[in-house]
């Protein structure tokens, strides 16, 4: 089992007044973790947000203060970009569904503020995927300039368009049609997503849609699980652990759906990885579905294995340390896990030789992310 680091300050995120308790030397070390994890914006709304900076150092207060301005104009930048996105798409014969961070935004669920997005996501369905990317062309939305290989990739093998950008606008948009590739080994049913998927009751909010409760649990533990990423991503099993708390709250028997969703979508092992990451790592306690598919799924020695190396390289940190020899080999084998389930063998062959050459060609490093 993996030794993770007392993580009992996030609590904060929920309960700020326990923030108050610490002393000036645990506020510098906590900042800036939670800084390079992307939780410091959270952080500054839960306590600011209770009134509490009159009761904390002046150092500490000014840091919070300006990691929640930096937050709020993110978040602002979103709002303005999903209405641009909206008056693009006005007229848009299928549903248009709000990934990620816009979707707890738009929900207003406890992890939508303090956010520092970077981009937009949406998924529309695949039939429409010519229809939306016209439409937003038009509106001044420009695909990033990609290479024939490149293209090919993102036509045929990925699950979204490549990222957008526009002159007015700061964040990218990515346009989805799937939660994963459909050349994966684990592949979703986009169709099942968006037959559970449900309109914004908000009339300012129309026409949007997000996913069902239990896709956007599973959708947040593949999208985190899935990567090719993980170092420094906690907020992301963060965010899991909200929305499995949030949706529960809201429903009793969302546990055992979800767990029947999972089933479903083909995503046992992501919501089980995920769940006892929850479980281990942040103290959590789950839904005792949830923990039961945990406790049966965790016996596999496959699954202990993937759990350790999960844990191994999401247990954050501290501000000045760096990765020692087991992080980094729990992250190549994370790496070459990541590109092996992405992509059948002779594709991801031809894909990885391709990002070798070009990178030779220009004198750079192989950049082996999902393009």
């Amino acid at each position: 089992m993996t030794r993770w680091p007392d993580l009992s300050w996030l609590d904060a995120l929920r309960q700020p007044t326990d923030a108050l308790a610490w002393t000036l030397a645990e506020w510098d070390h906590r900042v800036r973790v939670a800084r390079r994890l992307r939780l410091l914006g959270r952080l500054a709304e839960s306590v600011l947000g209770a009134g509490l900076a009159h009761r904390l150092p002046r150092p500490v207060v000014q840091a919070l203060q300006a990691e929640a301005k930096m937050a709020q104009a993110r978040c602002q930048a979103l709002v303005w970009c999903r209405e641009s996105v909206k008056q693009a798409l006005e007229g848009f014969d299928a549903p248009i569904v709000l990934l990620k961070g816009a979707a707890y935004m738009a929900q207003r669920l406890p992890n939508a503020a303090g956010r520092l997005p970077s981009d937009l996501d949406i998924l529309v369905p695949r039939a429409s995927l010519a229809d939306a990317r016209h439409r937003l062309a038009e509106a001044g939305w420009e695909e990033i300039k990609l290479d024939d290989h490149d293209q090919r990739y993102y036509r045929e093998w990925s699950h979204e368009l490549p990222p957008m950008r526009h002159g007015l606008h700061v964040l990218e948009l990515d346009v989805h049609h799937n939660i994963l590739p459909p050349v994966a080994r684990d592949r979703v049913d986009a169709a099942q997503l968006l037959q559970a998927a449900r309109p914004l009751t908000d009339p300012d909010l129309a026409p949007w849609w997000v996913l069902g409760p239990e896709d956007q649990v599973l959708h947040c533990a593949a999208h985190l699980l899935n990567d090719s990423e993980l170092r420094d991503r906690l907020r992301d099993l963060v965010d899991l652990q909200v929305l499995m708390s949030a949706h529960a709250a809201a429903d009793p028997g969302f546990g055992e759906r979800l767990v029947a969703r999972a089933g479903e979508l083909g995503l046992n092992d992501a919501l089980v990885l995920g769940a006892s990451l929850v479980a281990e790592g942040l103290k959590a306690p789950l839904d005792p579905a949830v923990a039961h598919a945990v406790t049966s799924a965790m016996s596999a020695p496959r699954m202990k294995a993937l759990q350790r190396r999960f844990a191994t390289v999401l247990a954050p940190r501290g501000p000045d340390d760096e990765p020692d020899l087991a992080v980094r080999m729990a992250e190549t084998a994370l790496l070459v896990r990541h590109h092996w389930r992405r992509m059948p063998l002779p594709l991801l062959v031809r894909h990885t030789w391709h990002k070798v050459w070009v990178a030779r060609r220009h004198g750079t490093e192989p950049d082996f992310g999902d393009a």
